[in-house]
């Protein structure tokens, strides 16, 4: 079995890819699988190199040189090497690819759509749940349509837009980008000032912004959820400095960019437990745990999710007058979690060698698209087309 794991990317969350793959690719081989690094640089070269396994290659600098990536999308086949006349790429044989691309260009189903196209197996969810997953203006609507309880979001694409917007939505309001993650453009704005700035920083990630009442004193809430079988994992409470959670919530630990309380062995059972930037399991009531999960796995099911994803909630407080106390919101959906939310599954009895070899399994197991061309040529049947 040879899995290429696909990380980098031309996202903003590069680096977070890179720390996720190298969680990965160790756990992929003590399974027994054989791993073909394939890094994209943020200029968007494909490009490997066995040293790319090692978290500290990437410390040292991002690596601008390795051998050339090719894809055969006719076949389906990766080669290595280069595409000069007098060269001959090596073959790089991989059954299966293993993306975890967070962000753009990738987790918003752009690669599960090469993949497709080029008819080679991917762990993961396929190219429209990606992209449902990762707009969050159209997959809110379509989590209202299938009533499930989330915020109104009003869109936006420029200052006029996003004021016109504050006026209904009312301060404070939360400005985000539509396709995008980590928190990373998100603001948080309290009059028209805060406001002009929140959408300046946010268009700079994307053209299209969302714009949400803010929820005072909100409690995150954090639930995976797998296919095969369908299930929930343990609830977890992300903790947070002031105001949103923020990317230094989510990633830094002790002032630097963490790899999510990885322990040193992938099969321990304390993996991802004592790490100051979570609860988990959160320190809430079984009635609230058992509806984050069954909403979570409604809105897996709903957008057609495969492999693993972390469902975000947030959580009013009494602090806000508008709402009652304890009304629960589905905030997103993260088709590709970093580090795979392995902390959640290894809470709840699934460990990350299991899940990495579930997702793989399921990913072969997986139906490719089937043929939808037809025998023959159409252009010769002149009674379809007509005689001249």
């Amino acid at each position: 079995m040879t899995v290429g794991v696909v990380f980098g990317s031309r996202s903003v969350e590069h680096e977070i890819s890179i720390i996720t793959a190298c969680q990965v690719m160790p756990v992929l081989q003590e399974l027994g699988a054989e791993v073909v690094p394939l890094y994209i640089t943020k200029s968007g070269k494909w490009l490997t190199k066995p040293s790319f396994q090692d978290l500290n290659i990437f410390r040292a600098g991002l690596p601008e040189e390795g051998e050339p990536v090719l894809l055969d999308l006719a076949t389906g086949r990766f080669r290595a090497g280069s595409s000069a006349r007098l060269s001959r790429p090596r073959e790089l044989a991989i059954d299966v690819l293993f993306p975890v691309l967070h962000g753009t260009f990738g987790e918003d189903g752009t690669l599960a759509g090469l993949a497709s196209l080029a008819r080679v197996p991917q762990v993961g969810s396929d190219s429209l749940s990606g992209a449902l997953a990762m707009d969050k203006l159209r997959s809110k609507e379509l989590f209202q349509a299938l009533g499930l309880p989330v915020l109104p979001g009003w869109a936006a694409n420029s200052v006029g837009q996003a004021r016109e917007a504050a006026a209904q939505v009312g301060f404070p309001v939360v400005v985000k980008p539509s396709r995008g993650g980590s928190s990373i453009g998100v603001g948080l704005a309290s009059d028209q000032l805060e406001l002009d700035r929140a959408v300046e920083v946010a268009l700079e990630f994307d053209q299209q912004l969302i714009l949400e009442r803010a929820v005072p004193g909100a409690v995150d809430l954090n639930c995976a959820v797998k296919r095969l079988p369908l299930r929930a994992s343990e609830v977890e409470r992300p903790h947070k400095g002031s105001g949103l959670l923020s990317y230094a919530d989510k990633y830094s630990h002790q002032g630097k960019l963490g790899e999510g309380g990885m322990a040193a062995k992938s099969d321990s059972p304390k993996a991802g437990y004592g790490d100051p930037r979570r609860e988990l399991p959160a320190l809430i009531s079984p009635a609230l745990r058992a509806e984050v999960q069954r909403l979570a796995v409604l809105a897996f099911d709903g957008l057609g999710c495969a492999g693993t994803a972390r469902v975000d909630f947030l959580l009013s407080e009494a602090g806000d007058p508008s709402l009652e106390a304890g009304d629960l919101f589905l905030n997103e959906v993260n088709t590709i979690p970093g580090s795979l939310a392995f902390h959640l599954w290894e809470a709840s009895g699934v460990t990350f060698a299991a899940l990495l070899e579930e997702l793989v399994r399921g990913a072969l197991a997986g139906s490719l698209p089937r043929r939808v061309s037809l025998a023959g040529n159409l252009l010769a049947a002149h009674q379809l087309l007509g005689k001249r």
